[in-house]
Order: structure tokens, then C-alpha cells, then sequence
């Protein structure tokens, strides 16, 4: 009975390493190998006395100490060419990150801008409350309020031109520009930039700030939520973010305070909130919490009781958040008002009530229609 063999193969041949990595190894294995015979002792020889063993390691010594020495330096020489493509190539990464934080990030004058914003002249005159607020912050210094705007509208629309003529009409010192809002390291140098300006007044623009929640990357987000946190809470610091993207109650609108909806965004009808009767109750005290306080810091209503403002809030307002920041713009505005004697004392009026609440509540869906769906928006002022 014949008995078949299976056929012997030769195990694959294991892939040569990269000249790069194999060129270090070989100049080092070779420096050990001619370091390695002179730099042990050498063992006395059989029979030899101790005295002529100890009187011919005198005569050697001083040459073969300074054999070891040299051969000790080229042994180290050696291991630093061994190490020098992985410094080259930290160095390269490391100039490359300097690069794309110089494209990513931009610190210019303010005075150097030439923003053109035909026909958003109005808009500009309808937030002159908010600019003045960041021109002249030690007159709002007793305000408890965020320093956070974001600008909605299309896609090509003038959202950054109408943000750098914000900061002219505020005259504010410098503009910090971060292009590129998904670079984590331009989110961080350019917290670096904020906290350095200490006198100087400064706004921190983030163009197409929705664009980094289309990642899902939740450092990235940490980074952005660290960078706005810290900087609107800042007096001489002012933060506009640009969307095209928008959704009531996303991130977007918990992240900042006041929206700006660019004339010419698309809208449709709203959709209202579903608010539970624990909720509202809740709701029922942060908003008499808030006007109780600004009463107490000499803020009055003027042309409507307070029954009717706590209604007129709650009617549009889904959360604490909002209700702070509506009676928050509600005293800036106020405090405009009589800075520039359009009003003898500090006023709540209806109009006062109403535009406040336009700025905090937006329910607006807005998307951008190269991402496909077109985009549609509801605003309730």
C-alpha cells in the first residue's frame, strides 16, 4: 500500500525591513560589535604571575583607556545617526502643525477691516444694545450675561463680513479668527490668544462653527465648548460663531445666547414646544426668580404688569437657560437706553420684552442645501 506524502513547502519568506529602520539597526550591531572585544576586561593569562600580570596591565593601560574612549564616542555617535530619523521626523511633524494652525488661525487689527455689508445697515442699528455692551463693558459690569452671539443664514450670505462690521461698530482692539474650527490645536492656541489679552478688547470669531458637530469627535467638541466657556465669560471679550445649519435645541442653540437671523433666511411655520405641567411650574419660578432680581438691581416694568411678563416669557421659553438670557438682553437693553437718554431709568417695556425674546428663542431649522434637503426655518419672535 503506497502511503502519499504531503508535499513539503517552504515557510514564506518574512518581508525585509524598511531601509530606513535598517540602516540604524546595522551601523549600531556593527559599533557593538568592534566596541564589545576592547571594552571587556581582558582575563590573565594561564600561569601568568600576579605581579607580571598586574606590571603589563600598567604598561597597556593608558592605550587602552584611550582606545575605550574613542571607541565609546563613535558608539554614541553612532546611536545618535540611529536616532536622527525619528528626530527629523517629529521636527517635520511639528512644523507641519505650526503651518496648519497659521492657516487655520488668524489675530488681526480691527481698524485694518473693510467689511461690506450692503444692506444689513438696519440689523447692525437693531443690536446697537450688544455692541455698546462690547465697547463700553464696565457700564454692564453689574450684568450677570454671556458675551456669545451666533449669526444664521445661507450659505454665502455675508454672515463673516457682517460679524467683522460688528466688531468695527463696537471698536473693539483685535479680531481673532479661527478658519478652521475642527484644528484642535488652532481651538487652543487660540484660547491662548484670548487670555492674553488682558486690556485689549477682543472678538473671537468661529466662521461655520456648525460644521465641527457634523464630526461626532468628543474631544473636538471639549475643546470648542472649553474655548467659548472661557471666553464669554470674559468682559472685554466678544464670541460670534456663523451657522448655515441650524436646529432649536441642539447643541448649536445651547452652546450660545443670542441668535441673529440674517434678513433673507428661509422660514416656515414653527413648531411649538410640548412643555409638561412639572416643567412649567419650574419654569413659573426661574422666571419670578430673575425678574424679582432685576427689580432689586432698580430695573422697573413699564407698560405691563408683571403677570404679563412672566406669561409673555413663558409662552415662548422651553428652559432656565433661555429665561435668564431674555431678562439678561432685557437689561442691556435697558441700560442702553438710558446710557443714550432714550429712556429716564431702567424700563422693561413690551418692546423691550418682545425683541429680547426674538434674540434668545429662535425655532428656526435651517440646513444648508449642498448637504442635500434644501433648508427650511421657523422663527417665533
Amino acid at each position: 500500500m503506497t502511503r502519499l506524502l504531503a508535499p513539503v513547502t517552504a515557510p514564506p519568506p518574512r518581508p525585509a525591513p524598511g531601509r530606513r529602520r535598517l540602516l540604524p539597526r546595522l551601523l549600531v550591531a556593527a559599533a557593538l560589535s568592534l566596541a564589545a572585544p576592547l571594552l571587556l576586561p581582558r582575563p590573565p593569562a594561564a600561569g601568568a604571575d600576579a605581579a607580571d600580570s598586574a606590571a603589563a596591565e600598567g604598561a597597556r593601560s593608558p592605550f587602552y583607556d584611550l582606545l575605550n574612549e574613542q571607541l565609546l564616542l563613535i558608539a554614541t555617535i553612532v546611536g545618535s545617526v540611529a536616532t536622527l530619523p525619528t528626530l527629523i521626523e517629529f521636527w517635520l511633524e511639528r512644523r507641519k502643525r505650526r503651518e496648519r494652525i497659521q492657516l487655520s488661525l488668524e489675530d488681526e487689527p480691527v481698524a485694518d477691516l473693510k467689511p461690506r455689508i450692503a444692506g444689513r445697515e438696519p440689523l447692525l442699528a437693531d443690536i446697537a444694545d450688544l455692541l455698546d455692551r462690547a465697547r463700553d463693558p464696565d457700564a454692564y459690569s453689574s450684568l450677570n450675561v454671556g458675551n456669545e452671539v451666533l449669526i444664521v443664514g445661507t450659505a454665502l450670505s455675508g454672515k463673516k463680513s457682517f460679524a467683522q462690521a460688528m466688531a468695527r461698530e463696537a471698536a473693539l482692539d483685535r479680531l481673532i479668527t479661527v478658519h478652521n474650527p475642527r484644528n484642535q490645536d488652532a481651538l487652543a492656541h487660540a484660547k491662548n490668544l484670548v487670555n492674553a489679552s488682558r486690556r485689549q478688547r477682543v472678538m473671537l470669531l468661529v466662521p461655520r462653527i456648525d460644521t465641527v458637530f457634523e464630526e461626532q469627535n468628543e474631544d473636538l467638541l471639549s475643546e470648542l465648548d472649553a474655548l467659548i466657556e472661557s471666553a464669554s465669560e470674559r468682559d472685554n471679550v466678544l464670541v460670534v460663531g456663523t451657522a448655515v445649519d441650524f436646529e432649536p435645541d441642539g447643541a448649536l442653540d445651547n452652546l450660545f445666547g443670542i441668535k441673529l437671523v440674517l434678513p433673507g433666511t428661509p422660514q416656515s411655520a414653527a413648531q411649538i414646544r410640548a412643555v409638561s405641567s412639572e416643567t412649567r411650574r419650574v419654569l413659573v419660578d426661574v422666571a419670578r426668580f430673575y425678574l424679582a432680581a432685576a427689580v432689586a438691581g432698580g430695573f422697573r416694568l413699564s407698560g405691563f404688569s408683571e403677570a404679563e411678563f412672566h406669561q409673555t416669557v413663558l409662552d415662548v421659553a422651553g428652559n432656565p437657560a433661555e429665561i435668564e438670557d431674555i431678562v439678561g438682553i432685557c437689561c442691556t437693553t435697558a441700560i442702553h437706553r438710558r446710557k443714550t437718554g432714550q429712556a429716564p431709568d431702567l424700563q422693561f417695556t413690551p418692546q423691550t420684552l418682545h425683541r429680547a425674546i426674538g434674540r434668545v428663542v429662535v425655532n428656526l431649522v435651517a440646513k444648508d442645501p449642498q448637504d442635500g434637503g434644501g433648508s427650511a426655518g421657523g422663527g417665533r419672535t
